[in-house]
């Protein structure tokens, strides 16, 4: 599978230059949230941005963490939006819960918040169904249900929403192209909203490898229309590390590095997608010794350089029970994260930013740092590497329901029932998808703007 790498060559706003990376597996995907929130008019919180939540409801471990003072939560700098119009951008989940949800980046004051969250859900064609994501269900089900495995919450910065309205599906498009084909017959029609949750500039996907998922696609075929709305934590590879990028090689996701225990304890593994694929010191020898890659666009070898310092985020999924066969396996490619993976850092955390200088290392993003004339931290707007340049990738798509839509399974996404249970996620899946379907998705730098910096 070849994927296209966008380079961004910036201190804050530059062109973005395409070059080419190879993959070597399948990507499926599809989402689904809860029919409870699916229900809820998209209008349900009119003071969303506006006004704080009513003082009596309910608030969520994920809302409380951006109110507090906490690592994981909203810490505004100077000039920057202040922690109450932050918290203002909230929705109710289907536990009637607050949850923190999307926000611009800058707000209506004229204030910026440093951190994006991606696509405004409002332009997908399924908001008045999916409604505003509510950043951390997943996690605050797992604590409220005693799991034995215990929980974590994730960090706020890491959500990220993908909006694409009415894709063409096209036969024979099984996504080992660099760009999506432009003949073949449309075999689907998709509309896809997805909250996704991906940190890019902490130690937390060093170990930990389920990651909250809130995905929902609505397709038409022949006349048919089938539709999935899925949320759970889904596990990307292996707990307790992460596999190797392209960057030294030879391939992708070669080899697996231990790194630690995993949180929650009793995190499920997927050995069926190539998982997390994070950079690593490795990469940093190879491009310091000018180590070559093959490059697909060009049919040429050329040297690693900064731009190589990228993650690969794969995942597959499947829901089934004797009259439901359901199955996505997304990629999530990030090309400028904060961090990388250096054993003998403290928290075994680097900075991509730092090997600019001390590693003098070659490449657009290194280039445009060190023009600044002088160090440039690692979390300063002026960094290339905020985790901003993202593709994500729908992928594959399989549903078949003959029975009931709506279904309940655990945070994991597994043990489906058609009858709810302590500590059970409602999902949603109707219709019966043609064989063979990849979801295109998108290629964005949501970062262009705004001041955004890392944490991201």
């Amino acid at each position: 599978m070849h994927l296209h790498r966008h380079r961004r060559p910036r201190l804050r706003a530059a062109t973005t230059l395409v070059a080419a990376a190879c993959l070597a597996a399948s990507t499926l995907s599809a989402h689904a949230d809860t029919p409870d929130a699916s229900t809820r008019a998209a209008a349900d919180n009119p003071a969303w941005g506006k006004e704080l939540p009513p003082a009596d409801a309910p608030t969520s471990r994920a809302y409380d963490l951006i109110v507090e003072d906490n690592a994981s939560g909203y810490t505004p700098r100077g000039g920057e939006c202040s922690k109450e119009i932050h918290a203002r951008y909230w929705t109710y989940g289907p536990d009637d819960k607050v949850y923190p949800t999307w926000h611009p980046t800058r707000d209506a004051s004229g204030c910026t918040f440093g951190h994006e969250h991606g696509d405004n859900p409002r332009d997908s064609e399924l908001f008045s169904t999916a409604d505003w994501p509510a950043f951390g269900y997943t996690s605050e089900v797992m604590s409220q249900s005693g799991h034995e495995g215990g929980h974590r919450h994730e960090d706020h910065v890491g959500h990220k929403v993908l909006s694409v309205n009415n894709v063409q599906v096209r036969e024979g498009d099984n996504g080992t192209s660099v760009f999506p084909p432009t003949t073949g017959n449309v075999i689907a029609t998709c509309d896809v909203l997805l909250k996704f949750h991906q940190g890019t500039h902490s130690p937390d996907a060093f170990t930990n490898n389920v990651h909250e998922l809130i995905y929902n696609n609505k397709c038409t075929a022949n006349g048919q229309t089938f539709e999935a709305r899925y949320t759970a934590l889904v596990p990307l590879g292996r707990p307790g590390g992460f596999g190797a990028t392209d960057c030294p090689g030879p391939g992708l996701g070669q080899g697996f590095k231990e790194v630690g225990p995993a949180v929650p304890a009793d995190s499920p593994s997927d050995t069926k997608s190539l998982g997390r694929l994070l950079t690593d010191s490795g990469c940093v020898q190879a491009i310091k010794e000018g180590k070559t890659h093959y490059e697909p666009l060009t049919g040429t070898y050329i040297p690693f350089d900064a731009n190589d310092l990228h993650e690969f985020w794969f995942a597959d999924v499947t829901v089934s029970t004797s009259q439901l066969r359901f199955n996505i396996a997304p990629l999530f490619y990030v090309l400028n994260p904060s961090r990388y993976f250096d054993a003998n850092k403290p928290n075994k955390l680097g900075r991509s930013v730092d090997l600019c200088y001390s590693e003098n290392l070659p490449g657009q993003y290194c280039d445009q740092v060190r023009q600044a004339g002088q160090n440039i931290q690692w979390d300063d707007p002026r960094s290339p590497f905020d985790g901003a340049l993202r593709q994500f990738r729908p992928g594959t798509f399989s549903v078949s329901n003959s029975g009931p839509t709506t279904v309940y399974t655990d945070v994991y996404g597994r043990n489906a029932s058609t009858t709810p249970f302590e500590g059970s996620i409602e999902q949603f899946f109707s219709g019966n998808s043609p064989s063979g379907m990849y979801v295109r998705g998108a290629t964005r730098d949501w970062g262009m703007n705004d001041q955004v910096h890392a944490p991201n």
